[in-house]
Parts: structure tokens; C-alpha cells; sequence
């Protein structure tokens, strides 16, 4: 046959433990199998099948080097349209395909962690399931209900048929065979339980939108073609998922912690499917069983993202369910509290963070605002509570003695405490909806009642204060509040901006700035909850807002220029410039009459440079420039544009002094002097600048200009300093020509409006490439032209 040429080969090298030789092998046999795949897949070439036979036994070998390169054929044969491919390469193939992958990405059946395996490779394993996923989607869109059917009866026969279900579709359908055949048959074969449940979960997107789509076509009362197979789909996940959760999170994790983990991700992954197929009690019943999943740390993180999953997925179902019968209020309840309760005590901040999220977005959908207020008062206790508690201990140990056992009390009490105000923060963010009637209390008042005296005791607390990660996370709380519910925050702001400013000027939290930045843009709104309790009119806020900035300011410039440069605190940079552009956008009248505005502005363009291409601080201080310069095309309502054009005099005056080094700062980080991600906005801060001199200036866009002698003397100066190894070549080709093309095709550009905006970016990042030698001059040819 053909393929014997690689058969005997490999043979031979099996024999021989040659394993470099059989590597070598299977990247030639795949290598053939893709670049003959028309004729391979029609079986058109003699020995196809031989091939794919050969191809399946390499996809099985244990090395991981011999079975990665194959996975790339199945992809190619995917690209086959099924009418195009001889009958045995379809469904037949891939259901063998299947079964061979399943076993090659199961764990060794011995596996007790990493640390102990010898035998496989972490991160082998991990890359093998990763690349193999697109061939198991790949293999659901060809087998369709038969994969999951497949994969499921590998796990029932390990389980057994007993046990009451999760909930099964009253749809129709005919749910998946109890009479497993497949190759696992004991409780020993927890390995190929778990890799089932992966490979399951690897499709569990491409299977939901199956079934929503037939659940839609119902709805909608059309004949979906697919109708059979979403239903058999929906009704066999939801059988299967029945008879894991009847034996409980104990079961699973009895066989082995992965297996818990495993069916924790499962149940995550459908959670459309049982929004849409499983009664209330029985969605009550998965979100039990990821609570006591939680519990164990190998299935925490995946059993915290599934709860959030799940909630999310079934809030709609479950609140109206909980409309029409109230008595689920009380179930719904307690299985919230017993997953908050459940994640609060792994400590893990992740895994509280999600929990808390789905337990939020779940509870505010549901109707009955009194018993959404007490949902959320349960679920939030908890978490009060354990903060409490926390802040006892570092308010103790910041009494005891510099010690070691001090430290390490204070260093754990201020992660639990950091990651409770962490939970409340996700609690507070999913809230937001107003009270659906005017005498009605917001659904956070109890919580807000309960948690403002503990939020007032961290504030007060110095040891809290100087705690980065506390500090942080209070600041956090605080901006949450003050957006959700500012009604209730306004009488307490005044005091909330003075611990803000007050917690500024003693750690540069830039967590505090960015509270200054949401407190700015809720004041926006003249019938905002804030500007009615302030009782401050527009000019009033521009003389509080602008006396603010400038304190900010002060102490910012100080610290920047006595303690850290400013690539060395690269957040600071990033919060101040965000914050900036607030006031631009929400009080301009408080930027521009403040008294730092114009060392503000020369801050900015100092920092293009000083931060040294750090993408954050960078991006952060070239959009503020931006829009700054080009206030007039930024749309600002008609009184904040008024307000602009009284300082319009102003920013041109700073434009005149510091024009130079932005148009030096944006073309020598496009040059080569900064990192390609921010060469975006760098092009639109060069080309907004150009575009505004141009339409201001008369004479601005002539040769010898003031404006053509800076971008002149910036692209000389920028080429020269770039990567030594490109330089000598890139000073070749740039000669003055060029660049005073480049300049003439900018400016041309520019003197088309703002509509030419994006071609002038391309031009610029065009031009950045050339200077990095990545394109030659040729891709100006275009905009010459044009």
C-alpha cells in the first residue's frame, strides 16, 4: 500500500524506541494528509484510508510530540464539506476520532497533583486539550446529539442508572440510552469520567445555541429543521445532569477531586440549557450542588464561575416563576445565602467575586422589591460580618510590637478584609436599577444601613488607609455607591471627598483619583441626586470641582517630581489623566479655570516621553491630549462648548509653547520609540494637533513653515535614534524626499477635515513600520496618489 512506506518506518522506530523518528513520522504523515486532503477525503488517492487509520493510531500515541502535528489534519478534513467527502469520513470517522481523543486527554488514572506526576507533563496535558477543543467542536457540529450521547454514556456507565433527576424536558425527545456501552465499567475510571465531562464542556457553547435556537423557533411558532436534535440535546444534558447531581458533590469528589471539577464546569457550561429545560426546584438543586463543590479546592474555581454562570443564565426563569409562586422566595433565598456562605469560607478571592456577581444579577431580577432587599441583606451579612472581623484584627495587631507574628497577622486580616469589600463592591455594581415606584426604598438601603458604619470605621482606620490592597478596595465600594445609589451617598459626600483627598495625600492611592473621576461625571446632570443636594449651580460646581483639581494637582506634581519619575508610578499617570479627561468631558469649566491647568498640560506632554512606552499611563495622557485639542469635534453640549471657547485663547497659548515636543513625542514613538500597541494613539494625538494648527494658522501647511520644521526636525531626529541593527538601512531610505512627502501628505490630509482622521492614522502607523524596516517606503506610494 502507499502509506506502507511510513508504515515500516514507523514500525521500526517503535520497536527501537526511536522517538525523535517517530516525531518525524507523524509530521510527515499529517503534512501528507493535509496538502492531498481533496483527495484524501473523497478517498479519490489511493491508501486514503489506510492513511487515516495510520493517522488515528498516531493521534493515540502517549508522546505528546507524536500527537499534537495530527490534530492539524483533522482541522483540514473539517474544511471538506461533508457532501464532498466519501460516507466513511463523516460521522463514522469522527465517532472514532472521539473516542481516541477522549482517552488522550484524560489524566493517568494514578494522578494525584502536578507535583507528584512524573509520567506526564504539565504543561504537555494542557496544551494537548487546548488544541485538541477544535476538533471536538469540529466533531459536535458533524455528529451532532450522537456526541453528546456518546460521551454521556461513557459517564452513566461509570455512574449507574439510579438516582432522582435534575429535570428533564417536557419537550419531547428521547433522552440519551441508560444502557452505557461504552469502554468505562467501574468507579476506578474516574479518569475517562472527567475526561468526558471535558470534552462535553468543550462544545457546551456550540450545544446551547442549538438548543436556544430551536427554543426560539417555538417560541416564535416555526418549524426549526433542527427541532429533533436541540430537543434530544436539551433532554438528554438534562438527564445526565440529573443523575451526577442525585449522588451528590461527595460522590463526585469521592472518585476524585478532578471529577467534582470536572462536573462543576459542566454544569456551568449548559446553564442556558437548564434556564430553559429544568423546572425551578431543579436549578435551586444544581446551584445547592456547585455550593458544596465549592468546598473542596480543586473544583473552587470552577464550581465559582459555574454558580455565577447558572444564576445569571436562569434569573428571568426563576423570577418568573417566583412571581407567579411566592413560596420560591424562600428557596431562592437560602440557596443565594448557601453560596455565599460556601464561597466566604474558601477565602478565595476569585471564587467570592463570581459567586457574589451571579447571587446579585440573579436576586435584582426578581419582582418583589421587599423580598429583594432581604435576599440581598442575607447574602451581604455574611460578608459584613467576616469584614468586621478583620478589621478588629488589623486595628489589633497595628497596636502590637513590630514583630514577625504582627506582620503576618496584619498581612492576612488585610486580605480578607480587602477581599469582603471585594464581594460587597459585586453585590453593590448589579444594583442599579432605580425603585420601580416613588414611595418604594432602593433594594441596597438595608445593606447600605448595615455596611456604612463599617465603611466609616475602615476610613477612620490609618493601619486600613496604609494598606494599598484595603485601601483600594474601599475606594472601589465608594465609587460603586456613588453611582448606584447617590441619593443615598449625597448627604455623606462631602465628608466621602475629604477622606478621598485625605487618603490621596497619604498613599497616592490612584484608586482615589479615579473616585474624583466618577464623582465629577455624576455631577454632570443639573437634576443628578448629587448637584440637587449640593445646592451648588453650574458656576458654584465649576469653582468647587476646579479648586479640587488644583489641590490634586499640586500634591501629584510634587510626587512626581521629589519621589517617583513618572515611569515609575505609571498608575498615578493613568488615574490622572483618565480623571482629566472626566472634567473635559463633565466639567470642562473646572479644568480649564483651574490654577494647575497649564502645568497640567505640560505634565501631559512631558509623560508621552517620561512614561517610556508603558502602554497604560501612555494611551492614558495621548487621548487626553486628544481630546483637549480637538475639543471641537469631541461634540460636548452646547453650554460645556461655550465654556471651551472662553479658554480656546488659553489652549492655543499651550499649544504654541509645548507643540514641538508632542509633535517629537508622537513621531518618535512611532519611529521606534514606543511599543506598536500604542502607535494608534499616537497617529490620532499627531494628526488632531496638525489638524487644529492647520485650521487655525494661516500658512501652517507651507514649506519652512513653524509646523513643517517640527515635524521635519521630529522625523530626522526619530529615524536616527532607532534600533541600531535597522538604523544604517532605514536612514537609507528615508531620504528628505520622503519625508517631506510624508509631511505634504499629512498636512494635505489635515486640510481635509476631520473626515480624513482614519487614513491619516494608517499613513502614520504605515510610516512607523518603515521605520522599523517592516515595510518598505512603497506603501506611500498609495496616499501620494490618493
Amino acid at each position: 500500500p502507499p502509506v506502507e512506506f511510513l508504515r515500516h518506518p514507523l514500525s521500526l522506530s517503535q520497536s527501537q524506541h526511536w522517538e525523535d523518528a517517530i516525531v518525524a513520522l507523524s509530521d510527515l504523515a499529517a503534512t501528507l494528509a493535509r496538502e492531498e486532503m481533496d483527495d484524501v477525503a473523497t478517498c479519490r488517492m489511493v491508501g486514503s484510508t489506510d492513511l487515516v487509520e495510520l493517522l488515528l493510531s498516531l493521534q493515540s500515541h502517549p508522546v505528546h510530540a507524536v500527537a499534537v502535528p495530527v490534530l492539524e489534519a483533522w482541522l483540514t478534513l473539517q474544511d471538506v464539506p461533508t457532501s464532498e467527502r466519501h460516507p466513511d469520513l463523516a460521522s463514522p470517522l469522527y465517532g472514532r476520532l472521539v473516542e481516541v481523543i477522549l482517552k488522550r486527554v484524560a489524566y493517568p488514572p494514578s494522578f494525584v497533583s502536578w507535583e507528584e506526576e512524573l509520567d506526564v507533563d504539565e504543561a504537555d496535558f494542557e496544551e494537548m486539550r487546548r488544541l485538541a477543543t477544535d476538533v471536538l467542536v469540529g466533531a459536535y457540529f458533524l455528529m451532532r446529539a450522537g456526541y453528546l450521547e456518546k460521551l454521556a454514556e461513557v459517564i452513566m456507565s461509570v455512574e449507574g442508572n439510579g438516582g432522582a433527576g435534575v429535570g428533564t424536558s417536557n419537550r419531547g425527545g428521547t433522552p440519551y440510552n441508560n444502557n452505557a456501552t461504552a469502554t468505562a465499567t467501574n468507579n476506578h475510571q474516574w479518569e475517562m469520567v472527567e475526561a468526558s465531562l471535558y470534552c462535553l464542556t468543550a462544545v457546551s457553547r456550540e450545544a446551547c445555541a442549538r438548543v436556544k435556537s430551536v427554543s426560539n423557533a417555538v417560541r416564535g411558532g416555526r418549524d426549526s429543521p433542527v427541532s429533533g436534535d436541540g430537543t434530544a440535546t436539551a433532554s438528554g444534558l438534562t438527564q445526565l445532569a440529573g443523575m451526577i447531581c442525585a449522588g451528590g458533590a461527595q460522590s463526585a469528589s469521592g472518585r476524585h477531586p478532578l471529577v467534582l471539577s470536572g462536573v462543576a464546569s459542566f454544569l456551568g457550561g449548559y446553564s442556558a440549557i437548564w434556564a430553559l429545560s429544568c423546572p425551578p426546584p431543579s436549578i435551586l438543586q444544581i446551584l445547592s450542588y456547585l455550593s458544596l463543590a465549592i468546598a473542596v479546592p480543586a473544583a473552587m474555581e470552577a464550581a465559582g464561575k459555574s454558580v455565577r454562570s447558572v444564576a445569571i443564565a436562569s434569573a428571568s426563569t426563576l423570577s418568573s416563576a417566583a412571581n407567579s409562586t411566592p413560596e420560591l422566595y424562600d428557596g431562592i433565598s437560602a440557596t443565594l445565602a448557601q453560596a455565599m456562605d460556601a464561597a466566604l469560607a474558601t477565602g478565595n478571592a476569585k471564587a467570592m467575586n463570581n459567586v457574589a456577581e451571579g447571587c446579585a444579577r440573579l436576586a435584582v431580577q426578581l419582582r418583589d422589591s421587599t423580598r429583594v432587599r432581604a435576599i440581598l441583606s442575607a447574602m451581604a451579612m455574611p460578608t459584613l460580618q467576616r469584614a468586621r472581623s478583620a478589621l478588629d484584627a488589623m486595628v489589633s495587631s497595628s497596636g502590637m510590637d513590630n514583630s514577625g507574628v504582627a506582620a503576618s497577622q496584619m498581612e492576612a486580616a488585610s486580605q480578607v478584609l480587602s477581599s469582603c469589600l471585594g464581594v460587597l463592591r459585586e453585590i453593590i455594581r448589579f444594583c442599579d436599577e432605580p425603585p420601580k415606584g416613588s414611595g418604594d426604598v432602593h433594594i441596597l438601603s438595608d445593606v447600605l444601613t448595615a455596611a456604612w458604619p463599617l465603611l466609616n470605621d475602615i476610613s477612620s482606620r490609618q493601619c486600613c488607609r496604609a494598606n494599598d490592597a484595603v485601601l483600594s478596595s474601599l475606594l472601589e465600594v465608594q465609587s460603586q455607591l456613588l453611582g448606584v445609589v447617590p441619593a443615598l451617598i449625597a448627604p455623606y459626600f462631602k465628608e466621602l471627598i475629604s477622606f478621598v483627598v485625605r487618603a490621596y495625600e497619604e498613599t497616592f492611592c490612584p484608586s482615589a483619583l479615579d473616585y474624583i473621576s466618577a464623582a465629577v461625571e455624576l455631577f454632570d446632570s443639573e437634576q443628578s441626586a448629587m448637584t440637587v443636594a449640593s445646592g451648588l449651580d453650574e458656576s458654584g460646581k465649576d469653582a468647587t470641582f476646579s479648586q479640587l483639581l488644583s489641590h490634586l494637582c499640586q500634591y501629584t506634581f510634587t510626587y512626581i517630581t521629589q519621589t517617583k519619575r513618572p515611569n515609575e508610578c505609571p498608575q498615578i499617570i493613568k488615574a490622572m489623566f483618565e480623571m482629566a479627561q472626566r472634567y473635559l468631558l463633565f466639567c470642562p469649566g473646572g479644568l480649564c479655570q483651574c490654577p494647575e491647568f497649564s502645568s497640567l498640560f505640560a505634565l501631559a506632554t512631558a509623560c508621552l516621553t517620561e512614561c517610556k512606552g508603558e502602554t497604560e499611563s501612555t494611551r492614558a495622557t495621548a487621548i487626553f491630549l486628544t481630546q483637549l485639542i480637538g475639543w471641537k469635534q469631541i461634540r460636548l453640549p452646547p453650554a460645556k462648548l461655550s465654556k471651551m471657547e472662553q479658554y480656546a485663547g488659553t489652549i492655543d497659548n499651550l499649544l504654541a509653547q509645548h507643540g514641538e515636543a508632542i509633535v517629537k513625542a508622537c513621531i518618535g514613538g512611532l519611529s521606534g520609540g514606543m511599543p506598536q500597541i500604542l502607535w494608534p494613539s499616537l497617529s490620532e494625538c499627531l494628526f488632531v494637533f496638525t489638524l487644529h494648527i492647520i485650521s487655525t494658522s494661516h500658512g501652517a501647511d507651507e514649506p519652512n513653515s513653524i509646523l513643517y520644521n517640527w515635524f521635519y526636525s521630529a522625523i530626522s531626529a526619530g529615524v536616527s535614534s532607532g534600533d541600531s541593527d535597522v538604523t544604517q538601512i532605514v536612514n537609507n531610505s528615508i531620504t528628505p524626499e520622503l519625508k517631506s512627502n510624508v509631511i505634504s501628505i499629512v498636512f494635505g490630509l489635515a486640510k481635509e477635515g476631520v473626515k480624513s482622521k482614519p487614513k491619516a492614522k494608517m499613513l502614520l502607523m504605515d510610516f512607523g513600520k518603515i521605520c522599523k524596516g517592516e515595510t518598505s517606503t512603497d506603501a506611500l506610494l498609495a496616499y501620494s496618489l490618493g
